[in-house]
């Protein structure tokens, strides 16, 4: 017999086809079904629907009421069976009825227990209307399965190709990451080698420069033509220490992204050396500190080198954005996890759109960009870098009327 005995076009008995509907059905599963609709609800729900039909037969009786069709309630309770638990509960249903009858219905109306076999081929049809309503179920059952199975293997299909395109982008991400690192590597290379092989001519000529200048301060019989070039030679001297610091900060900006300098962590009293710093700063910018500092002590465990890094930067940042008479605040204050320097200035507010961007390497304003104050803006960037590492944050607020104020925290 081929397994394909449900097929309309086989000629098998029905009642193969059927046993073949039932046994794919039962083998099939995957169906999401509510808990009222399982198996084992069906088979407990049965005999209680048998038990309605079998009450509403005897109440037909007690009235005499012929019913449109005789034995129709079994038949329905079958049928209901079957729609909403699937085929065995509906056979089990069946041969509930067909007990039924034989125990109860046959003696209620006085008939005779089926004595031979002929008497049984009066059921025939009823059973086979039964069974036929039961094979519908089960080919429904078998199509629900095999489209779900369908669903199932689609879903399983597109989560495979998004998975493999997923990894396909993942590698290309890597690829691209291993580029990218390495072209960093090699600009990070190039900026120290670049600044390294600067840094010793612009030392001897600022070296060779300022001999120069002292020999021609000292030296009283100077000639008027050697007197005339002083102020160029100062130019020289000035404008090679800008080239100097701008090593400098190029091999620290460098350094710091390429994780070659690591921090030197020690105990660190924050407090003492803001104090240093502002009576430093006072005396080279000639302008106008408060400091206020807590009355405790303010330790923790930070590179003391470049956190004065940071604190000289944001202060000459506010001497250079900020009218000469007015005064710089430096305020530092400590909380329970953390503690929080404050550099104030009272210059112009900066654009809200410039704020996050100040502290990109080589970034400054329109107005500073315009303005004679000079400036390769890396001062932010390389302290943004410094405060990170140090697991801390740095932001700006500037608004109209009220200032810049640069927000460093540091955790204690």
């Amino acid at each position: 017999m081929e397994e394909r005995a449900t097929d309309h076009h086989s000629e098998a008995p029905l009642y193969i086809a059927m046993l073949q509907c039932l046994k794919e059905c039962w083998q099939d599963s995957g169906i999401n079904t509510p808990w009222w609709r399982s198996v084992v609800v069906g088979y407990l729900v049965s005999p209680l629907l048998m038990g309605m039909a079998l009450l509403l037969t005897y109440a037909e009786e007690m009235f005499e009421v012929k019913p449109y069709i005789s034995g129709g309630q079994y038949s329905l309770v079958a049928i209901v069976v079957a729609l909403l638990w699937g085929v065995w509960p509906a056979l089990f249903a069946v041969i509930l009825g067909f007990i039924t009858h034989y125990f109860f219905v046959i003696p209620l109306f006085g008939l005779h227990p089926f004595e031979r076999w002929s008497d049984m081929a009066m059921y025939g049809p009823w059973l086979l209307g039964q069974l036929v309503v039961i094979l519908i179920v089960a080919q429904r059952e078998r199509a629900q399965q095999r489209a779900l199975t369908a669903e199932h293997e689609a879903r399983l299909h597109e989560k495979a190709e998004a998975n493999h395109a997923l990894a396909q982008s993942y590698q290309q991400l890597e690829q691209l990451n291993h580029q990218l690192e390495s072209e960093i590597q090699l600009k990070d290379i190039f900026v120290s080698r670049a600044s390294h092989e600067l840094k010793t001519p612009i030392t001897t000529i600022r070296g060779q420069t300022q001999l120069i200048l002292r020999r021609l301060t000292k030296s009283q019989s100077t000639a008027p033509e050697l007197r005339s070039l002083h102020p160029h030679l100062e130019k020289i001297d000035t404008q090679t220490h800008r080239l100097h610091a701008l090593i400098d900060d190029l091999l620290d900006m460098s350094s710091l992204n390429s994780g070659r300098s690591s921090l030197r962590l020690a105990r660190c009293d924050l407090g003492s050396l803001c104090l240093e710093i502002v009576e430093d700063q006072r005396t080279l910018s000639d302008r106008d500190i408060e400091l206020d500092l807590p009355s405790d002590p303010v330790l923790l465990q930070a590179d003391c080198q470049r956190l004065t890094q940071v604190i000289v930067n944001l202060i000459t940042n506010a001497a250079k954005y900020s009218p000469e008479n007015t005064v710089l605040h430096v305020c530092l204050t400590q909380e329970p996890s953390h503690v929080i320097l404050t550099v104030h200035n009272d210059g112009p507010a900066i654009p809200q759109e410039h704020q996050t961007r100040i502290f990109e390497p080589f970034y400054r304003t329109p107005e500073a960009e315009h303005s004679s104050v000079r400036g390769w803006g890396l001062g932010l960037s390389i302290s943004k870098e410094i405060v990170v590492r140090h697991e801390g944050q740095i932001w700006v607020e500037s608004s109209e009327g009220k200032g810049t104020s640069f927000f460093v925290q540091l955790p204690l």
